[in-house]
């Protein structure tokens, strides 16, 4: 298992309509922290995505650097040692609901490896081109691999809703009943491997291009919780929540507001769009952490009116910055961090 923690960061061109360099964080992690395969079956492409494509969004490929790329390389193999030698030990061993369970979760762990693979081989392509070099033989593996991906997803889309089971410590964590393959159609409960507390450069969505905010904003705060009770996440997660929606707002006050001011032409437009995308992503920390709240609430049997109004207040200011974004899709974005 990858046990490297670190955050690679390749310099932003300072124009901000010339073709962007990778400035926000691609962060190597454990396979705990970015498996997709607990909660349910049915979003896997979106989570995978959000995994190895969304950083890289508006990215110039050629530009990534050989420690960015090996970082790609090392967690989609960390994805495929978890299927031989964890997923399919497992599911062998298991029976009833839990297999299936499990099946559905290697399932999503296969579209989480073929789309680190196929990325891992775009850069190397977009690079190629860049070199002037010849790209039929990355051309062919690329094919070969998405072909394997659109299979898996195809599979995982047509289990929509089942549950869906992972391998790491976190997912083991499960109760007893289940490991005794009871019905694992319950519920599950959120864990501290589920949601990682961020720095704002390791999360932020402003860098690349407008018309994704919605997209890049629920893969940091909502995707997640996909399957997860809200009712059952505990204070530690909900902290770390509300705690990166406020690094956001702090982006928001203390950088964007003053860059703007001193900007001018492109740049102060790339910039004010970068500043509507960081909107949209802690108005959706914000939205988030109050469902969460909500739910608590409603599981207490305590009044919610109040949590519910200020759901509805800030679900608006959400939708009118999301409108925003997409008005403005395909310009440049740029961010702060």
């Amino acid at each position: 298992m990858v046990r490297l923690v670190s955050v690679f960061v390749i310099a932003l061109g300072s124009i901000a309509s010339a073709a962007p360099i990778m400035r926000r964080a691609f962060q190597l992690q454990d396979y705990a922290a970015f498996q997709i395969s607990d909660g349910v079956a049915g979003n896997a492409a979106a989570e995978a995505n959000a995994v190895f494509v969304t950083p890289f969004s508006g990215v110039d490929l050629a530009s990534v650097d050989s420690t960015t790329l090996k970082a790609v390389q090392t967690m989609r193999e960390a994805a495929e040692a978890a299927e031989t030698d964890q997923f399919n030990p497992a599911i062998e061993a298991a029976t009833g609901a839990t297999a299936t369970a499990l099946q559905n979760g290697k399932i999503k762990n296969k579209v989480l490896k073929l789309t680190g693979e196929v990325q891992a081989l775009q850069i190397q392509l977009a690079q190629a081109k860049a070199a002037g070099k010849s790209t039929s033989s990355i051309q062919s593996n690329i094919a070969a691999e998405q072909k394997k991906l659109d299979t898996n997803i195809a599979i995982d889309t047509k289990n929509a809703g089942q549950a869906s089971k992972g391998v790491t410590s976190s997912s083991s964590a499960a109760s007893t009943a289940e490991t005794a393959n009871e019905d694992v159609s319950a519920t599950p409960a959120a864990s501290s491997g589920t949601f990682t507390l961020k720095d704002y450069a390791a999360f932020q969505i402003s860098d690349g291009k407008t018309g994704t905010a919605k997209a890049e904003a629920e893969a940091v705060f909502v995707t997640p919780f996909a399957g997860v009770d809200l009712a059952t996440v505990d204070a530690a997660t909900l902290d770390a929540v509300q705690t990166m929606r406020e690094a956001a707002e702090a982006a928001e006050t203390d950088q964007f507001n003053p860059a703007i001011a001193a900007a001018s032409g492109a740049s102060a437009t790339a910039l004010q769009n970068g500043k509507i995308k960081n909107k949209v992503l802690k108005l959706t920390g914000e939205v988030q952490a109050l469902q969460i709240q909500l739910a608590q609430a409603q599981a207490a049997g305590k009044s919610t009116s109040s949590i519910a109004s200020k759901i509805a207040a800030e679900q608006k200011k959400l939708d009118s910055n999301i409108a925003i974004d997409t008005k403005n899709a395909g310009q440049a974005s740029k961010g702060v961090a």
